[in-house]
């Protein structure tokens, strides 16, 4: 199983969910993207397994940035982590289709027992 994380901006929070990806995941099978363009590359290669994407999102722009690729996510366990719970974000990120959807703000225990679920399923 390979896990993909994609943050475009590297602060604290990016700092403690690494740390809970290292928790499940042997570093060797967890890929860090910077940038949506590099993630694309990644997700267009055909894969024996289908992967987990993380996206950990800033602001909406990058939430629509995003979007720009989300034919990409259809074959991934893809969990996203937003800025915000306002609505016109919640609608942008439900086109996305992604498998869990978190805050920002939100309790990183819980990132951790869905990461969990998607492991054992796979």
């Amino acid at each position: 199983m390979i896990l993909f994380f994609c943050s475009l901006e590297h602060k604290e929070k990016e700092k403690e969910i690494f740390r809970i990806l290292e928790e499940l995941l042997p570093s060797d099978q967890i890929e860090v993207h910077c940038s949506v363009r590099s993630l694309f590359q990644k997700l267009k290669k055909p894969m024996k397994d289908k992967p987990i994407v993380v996206v950990l999102i800033h602001q909406r722009k990058e939430l629509l940035e995003i979007t720009s690729i989300r034919e990409q996510f259809f074959q991934v366990y893809l969990v996203l982590i937003l800025p915000d719970a306002q609505k016109e974000t919640i609608s942008l990120s439900h086109n996305l289709r992604p498998n869990y959807l978190t805050y920002m703000h939100s309790d990183l225990n819980e990132l951790k027992a869905v990461l969990e679920k998607i492991l054992k399923r796979s």
